[in-house]
């Protein structure tokens, strides 16, 4: 498997003439996404799928319980703002 470093993250310089084409026909990826690709590119069981799928959602969820925590112990973020939440409306008010 090859190994990805900072430089493959780097933006490439494109022809403009290319752009159109290339997004319309080819998925542009970070190094760290094909690697992720690379990663999976042989599961073949669904279960597997799922299961790896679940992992990375974990991880995320513990990224953002981590961010929380910071916030919340750096006194920007409390347990009633976080009740508040409840009740909160942010849905845009449609008219038919």
């Amino acid at each position: 498997m090859k190994q990805y470093t900072m430089e493959d993250q780097e933006p490439q310089k494109v022809n403009e003439s290319e752009v159109a084409y290339n997004v319309r026909t080819a998925p542009v990826f970070t190094g760290y996404q094909m690697q992720i690709l690379e990663s999976i590119a042989n599961v073949k069981d669904e279960h597997d799928m799922l299961e790896i799928r679940n992992l990375i959602a974990e991880y995320f969820s513990n990224k953002a319980l981590d961010a929380m925590d910071k916030l919340c112990n750096e006194g920007k973020l409390s347990d009633q703002t976080i009740e508040s939440w409840q009740t909160e409306h942010m849905r845009t008010p449609y008219t038919y």
